[in-house]
């Protein structure tokens, strides 16, 4: 048994939730993400079997593949050699109670059992369609989270737990579910209770096993009581095996296809039982309460789970006789919340937070499809189809004006303007590296250019722009950034960045501000202002979970998060810092789907072909491997760890809450150079890479600094932003002198020195955007006279071979690799990967070759990372419960 103050790895356990047959169960606190986690420890008997452990790490990585906003994900096994080779399983936490709290109760209301019950449909349908069977499917492995989302535990578990070759009962009756100690026989009669009588007989199972399960998890919430029963294990088998439920226990009132739907489920022979999951799904999507009319008058409700979480207490004749008053007055019925999904077309992705009208009928999104450029999509949400914005190529971070009748966004350098019913977009100004932006009430465009800009305001038909917030490095930060107009038009929620950093509100008549969110995540807040009680904000965290803080927007005043409304919503940790989320006043709200801490770390050879890096899966965001092939420094969400490539081990270099990208390793390799805004703005520092001391000013100057490379007498190649002409490259001599090598109007970023001889470097090679698109171009060093361009279909993050002769870069659909010749020249390219289930960032070190040039260290994005789907929620209501 664990006890407060352990750890398993990373992850520090806080207190103990539960045991069963597979195990304790704690809470725990992910150090290196700063999350709470479950942490499952499994029992020491399966610990000491190899053979078992190592079929139950495959099995767990298949698991951990499972995205679905109902089922608790899988983030990895992790092993303590220090507690005898105990092994433990790290997962989702998951809060609110499990559904056989609820049962015991009593029955539950149809009107609380189908939601449910499409929910667990939901998840097992996912599942099967990856191939994998839950098995262990009962009311203790399905818990209820306060906003009524139901999530389903322990998915594939006790396929993973059993041994080698084994099935069904004859297996499950020597798993550690069922040989646990005679004092959890209640859990044993449980598991028991819900094994369909093929697993009772000890017969190979498939999908309808679940299906089983499932039927008689319906049973018993209808009912209240155990679909089969008995005093032993050997009772409830037999009971499974040769009983009927007891349908009469069935209420009256469940409409006649659910019944239906429920014998279908508990046929006793496989071949007659449902088939599939999906097809109860659909039935009890025709059978869901249909929603009222709007300002339709009804009767109360009948009472739900939910109410039955509180106390019954006594109340004197008078409060009595209110509560009835109130209890018989007729409510006005609130309309039933719908859920749809925008898809993409096959091999397209988000590219950008999403926006709404505030009427809640039209969708602005931003996407990709291999080498085209991101462009710009306006959906009705009454409409089939989706209509491209011509003209908006490289389009980013749209918002509408408060009509509906225009949509701005920002491409090529501007912020633009255009109508949603069509025309040609309209340039309002330049806007380099920008932020976001927001129309207010009275057409005034307010909006960030670029990182240290602060907020600029200008006339949304053309004009001048003005400054509202200059930042200023220390008290003010060091960015201002997405800002939002409140309802009114007399107040602007927006993001600081910096030494007081967090959520802020500012009084536009009188300029001043007033922190509302303090920052304890990345994330920047969004206002909901949908119907409801009050209006709330909403903040993304690093599992990709919005969370929601009260907020009243005519009083502002400190707040916090008190619940969770969504799963799985997408975010970009460094750049778009919040939720790819959008909700519109009149309640409906759209979001991308998918998580970016579902990534793992692969090798991946001049072939294509990966294998992994032997890391768990995690937010990985940037990889450089050392000069002499042994060690890489990785960066995990926004802090650095430096890996031991041959003794696969890791050492924390950077922690806490602020920002730590673009590592590089120094010329002899013993420190670690990379940006932070630990001081206020982005300046470089520079550390042992042993972890020995803390980091140190290496480079501060006005502005913001990104470290990209070193040539080997020592210069540093680096990326500043300016506010006028964005990113541009310089270099920093050993003995401190600067020099610009390419500043313009346009972009220019991710930039190499070419490995040297014993002249040094000959080429630098970058990114820049001044066609309008991001391409790869190679230039003489150090005079610049020859600059050639290499890529013209697409190119970004250029990486040179340890030898020098080849570019590595990444197009819209592939990472390739060009031959250099000594004018300068290049071969035609050669595809070394495709890219769309990799990471690849224009500006971070997201790849990185071998020290022998024939493989590359890879992010992969495994299943539900990235954003390729957009879900919409109709009748969204602000509040904690969804």
């Amino acid at each position: 048994m664990m006890k407060t103050g352990d750890s398993v790895g990373p992850y520090r356990i806080l207190d103990k939730l539960g045991e069963g047959g597979m195990g304790e169960v704690y809470r725990a606190r992910d150090s290196s993400l700063n999350r709470s986690v479950a942490i499952k420890v499994l029992p020491e008997l399966f610990a000491l079997d190899a053979e078992r452990l190592a079929r139950f790490t495959r099995e767990a990585q298949t698991l951990a593949a499972l995205n679905h906003p109902n089922i608790a994900q899988i983030y990895g096994l992790e092993g303590d050699d220090s507690r005898g080779g105990q092994r433990a399983l790290v997962m989702e936490l998951v809060e609110g109670e499990d559904l056989s709290v609820l049962i015991a109760r009593g029955p539950m209301p149809i009107a609380d059992v189908l939601p449910i019950a499409r929910q667990i449909a939901d998840a097992l349908e996912a599942a099967h369609d990856q191939g994998i069977i839950h098995r262990d499917l009962k009311p203790a492995n399905i818990k209820i989270r306060p906003d009524g989302t139901v999530k389903v535990l322990d998915f594939g578990l006790a396929k993973a737990l059993a041994p080698e070759g084994a099935n069904a009962t004859a297996d499950a009756m020597h798993s550690p579910t069922l040989t646990a100690r005679a004092t959890q026989m209640g859990m044993i009669i449980g598991t028991a209770a819900y094994m369909s009588p093929e697993q009772a007989r000890g017969k190979a199972v498939d999908r309808r096993a679940d299906i089983w399960a499932f039927g008689v998890v319906v049973f018993e919430m209808l009912t209240g009581q155990r679909a089969f029963e008995g005093d032993e294990v050997s009772d409830t088998l037999a009971s499974v095996l040769k009983s009927e439920p007891k349908w009469k226990a069935i209420p009256a009132d469940l409409p006649a296809p659910i019944r239906r739907l429920l014998r279908r489920c508990l046929e006793k022979e496989p071949r007659k039982r449902l088939s599939a999951i999906g097809d109860a799904r659909l039935e009890l999507d025709d059978n869901e309460p249909v929603a009222p009319v709007a300002n339709a008058v009804a009767a109360p409700p009948p009472p739900s789970w939910i109410s039955r979480l509180w106390p019954v207490a006594a109340a004197v004749v008078i409060t009595a006789l209110a509560g009835f008053a109130l209890w018989s007055r007729p409510a006005v019925a609130r309309p039933a919340s719908a859920r749809l999904t925008i898809p993409l077309p096959t091999g397209a992705e988000l590219t950008s937070y999403p926006a709404i009208t505030r009427d809640g009928k039209t969708v602005a999104y931003v996407a990709q499809q291999g080498t085209d450029d991101s462009q710009l999509y306006l959906r009705d949400i009454d409409s089939f189809d989706s209509r491209l914005v011509a003209g908006a190529s490289g389009a980013r971070q749209p918002f509408f004006s408060p009509d509906g009748k225009w949509v701005a966004f920002f491409a090529q350098g501007h912020l633009q303007k255009v109508e949603v019913n069509g025309g040609t977009p309209i340039r309002l100004v330049e806007a380099t590296y920008p932020f976001g932006g927001t129309w207010t009430e009275d057409d005034t465009i307010i909006y960030a250019a670029s990182l240290g800009s602060g907020l600029l305001r200008i006339p949304a038909r053309g004009g001048s722009a003005s400054a509202i917030t200059t930042p200023d490095g220390a008290g003010k930060g060091y960015a201002h950034v997405f800002p939002q107009a409140l309802p009114g038009a007399r107040r602007l929620l927006f993001t600081v960045w910096g030494q007081n950093k967090g959520t802020v509100v500012l009084a536009l008549d009188s300029g001043t501000w007033e922190k509302v969110l303090p920052a304890t995540t990345f994330a920047s807040a969004l206002f909901d202002g949908s119907p409801g009680p009050s209006g709330r904000l909403l903040i993304i965290d690093d599992n990709a979970g919005v969370r929601s803080a009260p907020f009243d927007a005519d009083r502002p005043a400190p707040t916090s998060p008190d619940a969770t409304v969504l799963d799985n919503v997408y975010y970009d940790i460094e750049t778009e810092a919040q939720g790819w989320l959008a909700v519109s006043p009149a309640g409906t709200a759209v979001y991308a789907q998918g998580n970016p801490a579902r990534t793992s770390l692969v090798w991946v050879g001049r072939d294509g072909k990966a294998e992994s890096a032997g890391r768990k899966q995690d937010l990985y965001r940037e990889v450089q491997i050392s000069a002499d092939g042994s060690k890489a420094i990785v960066r995990v969400g926004l802090n650095l760890w430096v890996y031991d490539l041959q003794r696969g081990t890791s050492t924390p270099l950077t922690s806490g809450t602020d920002s730590n990208i673009l590592p590089l390793w120094s010329v002899d390799g013993r420190r670690v150079v990379f940006a932070s805004n630990r001081g206020g703005d982005w300046d470089i520092y520079s550390q042992p890479a042993d972890g020995s001391h803390t980091a140190e000013v290496w480079l501060k100057r006005p502005s913001d600094q990104f470290p990209y490379s070193f040539a080997p007498d020592g210069t540093l190649l680096f990326t500043e932003i300016g506010p006028k002409t964005g990113r541009d490259l310089w270099t920093r001599s050993p003995d401190g002198t600067l020099s610009p090598v390419r500043v313009t109007g346009f972009n220019e970023y991710a930039a190499q020195f070419s490995p040297g001889g014993t002249g040094g470097p000959r080429w630098i090679a970058y990114a820049s955007d001044e066609s309008g698109r991001s391409e790869i171009y190679v230039q003489s060093y150090p005079g610049g006279e020859q600059r050639i361009p290499v890529s013209t279909g697409g190119g970004m993050r250029p990486t040179w071979s340890p030898d020098g002769k080849e570019l590595f870069y990444a197009t819209g659909d592939a990472v390739v690799s060009v031959e250099i010749q000594p004018n300068g020249m290049f071969r035609a390219r050669r595809t070394l990967t495709d890219r769309s289930n990799f990471l690849i960032n224009d500006r971070f070190r997201s790849y990185s070759p071998s020290h022998d040039g024939q493989r590359l260290l890879m992010i992969r994005r495994d299943a539900g990372s990235a954003p390729r789907q957009l879900n919409v929620i109709l009748n969204w209501v602000a509040g904690p419960h969804r």
